[in-house]
């Protein structure tokens, strides 16, 4: 989840940086200012700091790690020596120091700038001995404790959902909506069947009249057994092995877009001649009648998406990115695509409070990441990252649990992830022909971009934490692969324009990429 820059400590002159002049500019004018009597740093935090001779402009080198920076403090003293002096000119200069040896923190500005002055000193020699120089805030590590206290966060929050329905029952909605249902077609004709079968059954007893049997096959219509019905019959299992080889449809039950097995019955008349093998019906599995609502009949089967749902109740609870994008849209996801790493908490619980409210009664499938189940960073292989939870279910339990158990082996890690790896694992189990959702941290960017030249699919990518504007990054990755991105307000579908604006924050598309403009 972190992105890591290796460097030696070093000073760095104006003059290298001029041409940063318009970034230094930005940020100081961005920037928060104020004053102190004296300043220290925020011990809540983890914090490095960088200090600087009084009134010179060099600085050292940010050593980045592999946590996320949330806040960067520029510190001087008010006192001047001079009227002459420019306090201004020089914390530009040192903000322009700061820019030309780390250029990325302007480029996805993330955190928070502070420009601090300090009142408590009225000499050189008085001032000499304040704090002069920039203090970097660093996120939290995430440890298995904050795992833990994230998923308390996100079951008290369902359990704050749970008391609105109990008091909110005449809100269920039931909806049924007939779906397609299509019986399986015999590849062959009752007549070749018949022809086949003669010229492979071996059973030298004479017999006359009609032999029942039923045949189970698989979703792609192959016979998996045969049960010969009746105890008069003397061959029953030359006759079933048989028909097991002749026997084939061209799949099995369709219900919606789906395909199942399914259970066919017929009969052999003896002797064999003219269209003895025929087929009767078919006997659908209980679990199927039950999903379905389905009514069976010998010329044809009836199947009903139900959907019990609170629906009425979405309006009522406090929704976040994940859940108003897919209320916005109203998509038909089949596939699922879950950051659960450190710090997506509001946004899972978000997500599991829109399924448990929606209760779609059609299965899902979702693959929750964290990005490698707590592997050491240099550990971390493109495509081999690890750290994969799958479900395939209408459940919303299972749901829950397959989430929780992907949040509880995760850990805090570096700040790409691996969102991609994710992607095609969940490709290659669902093989879906519709709209997949991605979940995805904006903060962070994945490190396997190049998994995505095996990738043709219908990807919507919600981004979570775009309060400060969004990842110019994932707006590159939308342009190039055809992907839509989504805020809490807005859907960039359109970005073949060289200029774009989104939620008052102009971005540029320049040499291959976007750049947010000042």
């Amino acid at each position: 989840m972190r992105y890591i820059l290796l460097c030696i400590w070093c000073t760095f002159p104006l003059s290298v940086v001029k041409a940063q002049l318009s970034d230094a500019e930005y940020v100081y004018q961005s920037a928060k200012h104020s004053t102190v009597s004296t300043y220290s740093p925020d011990e809540i935090y983890e914090h490095l700091v960088l200090a600087s001779n009084f009134s010179k402009e060099t600085v050292q080198q940010i050593p980045f790690t592999d946590r996320r920076i949330i806040r960067i403090d520029l510190v001087y003293t008010t006192f001047r020596e001079s009227d002459q002096f420019d306090q201004r000119q020089l914390d530009l200069a040192r903000l322009q120091a700061l820019i030309g040896i780390n250029p990325r923190i302007v480029e996805n500005q993330f955190f928070e700038w502070n420009i601090i002055g300090q009142t408590g000193c009225g000499s050189s020699s008085q001032c000499g001995k304040f704090f002069h120089g920039f203090v970097i805030y660093y996120e939290d590590y995430f440890t298995k404790e904050t795992t833990r206290q994230e998923i308390d966060s996100i079951q008290s929050e369902l359990r704050e959902l749970n008391r609105l329905i109990v008091k909110n029952q005449e809100s269920l909605q039931i909806n049924y909506d007939r779906i397609d249902c299509l019986y399986p077609e015999s590849n062959y004709s009752s007549e070749y069947l018949t022809d086949r079968l003669d010229k492979l059954y071996r059973c030298n007893e004479d017999y006359k009249g009609r032999v029942f049997f039923e045949a189970d096959m698989d979703y792609k219509g192959r016979p998996t057994n045969v049960l010969v019905k009746g105890s008069l019959f003397p061959c029953p299992n030359d006759l079933a092995k048989r028909l097991q080889y002749v026997l084939q449809w061209n799949r099995g039950i369709v219900i919606g877009r789906k395909q199942y097995g399914v259970k066919a019955k017929g009969y052999v008349s003896f002797p064999l001649r003219g269209e003895s093998v025929n087929i009767t019906g078919f006997e659908i599995p209980e679990n199927l009648i039950k999903e379905y609502q389905m009514l069976q009949q010998y010329s044809q089967c009836v199947a009903y998406d139900m959907d019990t749902s609170f629906a009425e109740l979405i309006p009522k609870v406090e929704k976040r990115v994940v859940a108003k994008t897919l209320q916005r849209n109203q998509w038909n996801p089949e596939l699922y695509v879950v950051d659960v790493t450190a710090s997506m908490y509001p946004f899972t619980a978000d997500l599991l409070k829109w399924l448990k409210l929606k209760n779609d009664s059609i299965p899902k499938h979702y693959v929750f990441f964290n990005d490698g189940n707590d592997k050491p960073t240099n550990q971390k292989v493109i495509g081999q990252t690890g750290g994969l939870y799958y479900a395939y279910t209408s459940s919303f339990e299972e749901v829950r649990t397959e989430m929780f158990e992907a949040m509880r082996n995760g850990g805090g890690g570096d700040l790409p992830e691996n969102n991609f790896e994710a992607l095609m694992a969940g490709m290659n189990q669902a093989r879906p022909t519709g709209e997949i959702v991605m979940i995805a941290d904006n903060y962070s960017f994945p490190r396997d971009e190049a998994m995505l030249a095996r990738f043709t699919g219908n990807l919507r990518i919600i981004l979570c934490h775009t309060d400060k504007g969004i990842n110019t990054d994932y707006l590159t990755l939308a342009r190039k692969y055809g992907f839509t991105l989504h805020t809490l307000d807005t859907d960039i579908e359109d970005l073949s324009k060289t200029r774009i604006s989104i939620e008052n924050i102009n971005y540029q598309f320049q040499d291959g990429k976007y750049y947010r403009m000042r």
